[in-house]
């Protein structure tokens, strides 16, 4: 839905003054990766409380949806999960794999005393209605384009798949990750958030649209006496300033969504510290089909029009960095020359969109999620462009319809602000990053140098040609420009000191299912 202008412009004003009363912070704990720990023995009981900004939506945990960041992974396991220290993958439900020389097919063992809260025991059968969902574009699935290489499908036995692949899949890992397994009997019934029913270590209770979720610990649980806590409630508070006074008073402990300038506030303080997990890119996904994006050159004046660094410090406390491809500077090919093509120069930008004939005014609609983040990105972006001639209009929706919108590409806006995971590899981001696939982006963008380009990233095994197709394909993605990169940075969340063992994944998620509370 649309919603007035002044809405943008409160959201960001929240933020920016936040972080003129905001100093330089180090982070205090949690490393991307790394549990977050605090002094003291582990003791069980009690119920975590999690404050978020972002409202749940429990049909969509294939499509690793931001409001569930928290649930996901208390209620529901994978296959597999990456160590974000090695980059190997550890079993979960999967007790061991084997996979075929030519890597084209993978058997998959399953752990025999897995059962869902519901009582009934996991079986192959759950893991194969898993993988058939996710192939299925329709669910919109995170990795859906690594799901689909994935040919045959067969549960041998109660506790054994077989896969086959179309071509070797080096990413399956990072669909495995993405990929918490459903019951296959009751998965019709998530989307209401009345039966979540997983195998994790805490059971779905209740859902308010827009309220809260209430977990509870899974009595039954295979190693349920490493479940430290009793419950957790996770309430969701949009407004930045109740969210942050949720954690501030203590009525919360955790917190998942406050502005970067908050949150690095908080996190200097005594009793709170930082959580830092996978992190995020912000792109600006522009659709090529509709004036005046169907111009190159007016792609370009765009790029040069934003001034990156702004955002970096206004809006993220300077705990980000500016960028001109999507890529951690830790991503194998990675170049910094390249990262830093696109400078912050108006004037550049005005010629360009005069030698394409755009006239000062032009007005176009921006697609975005309600996250104050990407308000105060959003109202930024509004007032560089109003300075080269452009005039970009708000088109606020909620998280799960902006969402949805995203899976399906159904923006009918000219341009989108994005937030994509920066956690999967080039390889699975070629795949899965809806402003960067080759096939239906959300920009519209197609070409069959593109395509080629995508697919020799997406291919490449071997350390040489890994470079050598990120280095192409970022030449060829800097200078047509349809999505344009802004920001990469950590996801920063905030914990009180009493919270104890937080686990990151390499997406980005947060694993909550051995925490404790401290005295």
């Amino acid at each position: 839905m649309s919603l007035k202008k002044s809405a943008v412009a409160v959201a960001a004003a929240a933020v920016m003054l936040a972080g003129t009363a905001c100093s330089a912070a180090t982070q205090n704990a949690g490393q991307p990766g790394q549990a977050a720990q605090s002094a003291g023995p582990v003791r069980n009981g009690g119920t975590l409380v999690v404050a978020q900004a972002y409202d749940a939506d429990p049909g969509s945990f294939l499509k690793t949806a931001i409001g569930n960041i928290v649930t996901e992974y208390a209620v529901l396991e994978t296959l597999t999960l990456i160590d974000p220290q090695t980059a190997e993958p550890k079993g979960v439900l999967a007790s061991s794999w084997t996979l075929a020389p030519d890597g084209k097919s993978m058997t998959i063992k399953l752990r025999d005393d897995v059962t869902f809260h519901s009582g009934r025991k996991l079986t192959a059968a759950d893991v194969a209605f898993t993988l058939q969902q996710a192939k299925d574009p329709a669910v919109g699935a995170a990795n859906q384009k690594i799901a689909a290489q994935i040919s045959g499908i067969e549960a041998t036995s109660d506790t054994e798949l077989a896969l086959t692949f179309a071509k070797p899949l080096p990413n399956v890992f990072d669909l495995f990750e993405t990929l918490p397994i459903l019951n296959k009997d009751t998965y019709a019934d998530y989307a209401a958030g009345k039966n979540v029913d997983g195998t994790g270590r805490f059971e779905w209770k209740s859902y308010t649209p827009g309220g809260k979720i209430e977990l509870a610990k899974y009595a039954n649980y295979r190693d349920a006496a490493t479940t430290h806590l009793d419950a957790i409630e996770v309430s969701m508070i949009k407004d930045p300033t109740a969210l942050v006074s949720a954690i501030r008073s203590g009525r919360a402990q955790y917190a998942v969504g406050v502005p970067p300038v908050d949150a690095r506030s908080l996190g200097e303080q005594q009793g709170f510290a930082l959580v830092s997990s996978g992190g995020a890119a912000f792109p600006f996904a522009l659709n090529v089909t509709k004036p005046p994006f169907d111009k190159k050159e007016v792609r370009q004046a765009v790029q040069y029009a934003i001034d990156r660094n702004r955002i970096v410090q206004q809006v993220e406390g300077g705990k980000a960095q500016a960028a001109s491809l999507p890529w951690r500077p830790s991503t194998v090919g990675y170049d910094a020359a390249q990262s830093g093509h696109y400078t912050y120069d108006q004037d550049k930008a005005k010629q360009l969109l005069a030698d394409a004939g755009v006239k000062a005014g032009t007005t176009f609609d921006v697609a975005m999620g309600d996250a104050p983040e990407a308000l105060a990105i959003f109202q930024i972006v509004k007032n560089n462009l109003a300075a080269v001639g452009l005039n970009a209009n708000p088109v606020i929706m909620n998280i799960p319809d902006y969402e949805q919108k995203l899976a399906t590409r159904s923006f009918p806006t000219a341009a989108v602000l994005m937030q994509a995971s920066n956690g999967p590899s080039p390889a699975s981001a070629m795949v899965s990053r809806p402003e960067l696939v080759a096939d239906n982006n959300v920009t519209k963008f197609t070409s069959p140098e593109y395509t080629k380009l995508t697919q020799a990233v997406s291919n490449a095994s071997v350390k040489a040609d890994q470079e050598k197709a990120l280095r192409d394909f970022n030449s060829y993605f800097v200078d047509q420009a349809f999505a344009v990169p802004m920001i990469i940075r950590p996801t920063l969340t905030v914990r009180t000191s009493s919270l104890n063992n937080i686990v990151p994944t390499q997406m980005g998620f947060l694993n909550l299912g051995q925490s404790w509370l401290s005295d």
